[in-house]
């Protein structure tokens, strides 16, 4: 396996090497490291292959399109390991490192798995870096669904996350059907359920009405509208918290919009939490959120793992408009969906669950029949099956 990222931790990633050393693979995972950690390394029952990578290199991955510097750095890493150790597969984790993938595939003669953790090409153009000064230049000159045509068809299997993706990659992108299948990002049972809480962290919002946000802050995933309503709801909830639990992309600090709309008092920031205490988070909440801006194909095909994991808990989930999520969570009854930007709207769905318990209570009934049905033990079967055929 190849994640451009630093590991671990990375859920997707850890939880697909557990199903596929379940069912009897070996499995070795290459990464790229910016900070003092081992070139070699045995981490739960498999070896974590890391390169140190340069700030030049890093930034030159926006430009991967354009300046070579980036592939060459992970060419000569993985070829320096597919010459010392025989392996049947090399598994790409998002769009990127497709090429690097295939002339590595091509060249030791492995099945090629690229895993598209989202619609790569529809989100790199709305990211803030390729939107600003030399970005613009350089996104002019980035043709990546021209690349994403190109290198998703050459692979042997091409994983996403959503059935309408999938159906994207083939009617679009020109995936053989054959190819592609679906892995939805869903919660492990034993890392998401009612009884698998820290109490203390539960005890210390007891006494707060607490909204959540868990996951990648950025300017695409709708905080500033949340903190909007934050600031209007200040007056009618003097318990109020929006409690955010996550990374910060490098280019969005939670503090200057926090400070924009004066609700000091009524934001805490725990940073990102691990796996194991992110239930006890959700636990301690009493509406869960994700309401990104809705306004392009990626984000309205897919749904988001928060989502999975705040409906495990049984927790009452508001969402935006994107349509798969409010379709998930209309369907199943677990909350409401609001228009991206209508603060009134998010306001009134916030009280709305407030003021009736029996909402909430319907929805914690709910959490166990939630959690089973959609769990990555049973959205992981066809993963395996098709990686299993692949094999012979």
């Amino acid at each position: 396996m190849v994640l451009a990222g630093e590991f671990p931790p990375d859920e997707r990633v850890e939880k697909e090497i557990e199903s596929l050393q379940n069912a009897g693979f070996t499995v070795a995972i290459a990464a790229y490291t910016m900070q003092n950690k081992p070139a070699v390394e045995l981490y739960h029952d498999y070896v974590i292959y890391r390169k140190k990578i340069s700030q030049r290199v890093y930034k030159s991955s926006a430009a991967a399109l354009i300046l070579p510097f980036y592939f060459n750095f992970w060419y000569k890493f993985l070829d320096s390991i597919l010459k010392k150790e025989q392996f049947h597969f090399i598994h790409i984790h998002d769009l990127p490192l497709s090429k690097t993938g295939y002339q590595l595939a091509r060249k030791h003669n492995l099945k090629l798995v690229c895993d598209q953790h989202e619609y790569y090409s529809n989100w790199i153009v709305r990211t803030r870096h390729y939107n600003k000064g030399m970005g613009k230049i350089i996104r002019t000159f980035s043709n990546w669904s021209k690349y994403e045509r190109r290198y998703l068809r050459k692979a042997d299997l091409v994983i996403t996350v959503a059935d309408s993706l999938k159906e994207i990659y083939i009617r679009q992108v020109k995936v053989s059907p054959e190819k592609v299948i679906t892995l939805p990002n869903t919660p492990r049972m034993c890392d998401f359920n009612l009884s698998n809480v820290d109490e203390d962290i539960v005890g210390k919002y007891k006494n707060k009405f607490v909204l959540f946000y868990g996951g990648s802050l950025d300017e695409l995933r709708g905080i500033d509208f949340i903190l909007q309503g934050v600031s209007r709801l200040k007056q009618e909830i003097p318990d109020l918290l929006f409690l955010v639990a996550g990374k910060e992309n490098r280019t969005f600090n939670l503090q200057s919009f926090v400070s924009q709309y004066r609700v000091e008092n009524e934001v805490e920031y725990v940073g990102w939490v691990p796996l194991s205490l992110l239930s006890s988070y959700v636990a301690a909440s009493n509406i869960c959120l994700f309401v990104p801006r809705a306004n392009n194909m990626e984000i309205n095909n897919t749904i988001a793992t928060k989502i999975y994991q705040y409906a495990a808990m049984g927790k009452p989930v508001i969402v935006s408009e994107a349509r798969l999520m409010k379709e998930f969570v209309e369907e199943n009854k677990l909350g409401f969906s609001v228009h991206f930007g209508n603060v009134e709207e998010f306001c009134q769905s916030i009280m709305k669950i407030r003021s009736s318990p029996e909402i909430t209570e319907h929805i914690k009934s709910k959490a166990v029949k939630i959690a089973e049905k959609y769990s990555w033990e049973k959205t992981s079967i066809e993963f395996l099956k098709y990686y299993d055929h692949l094999k012979n």
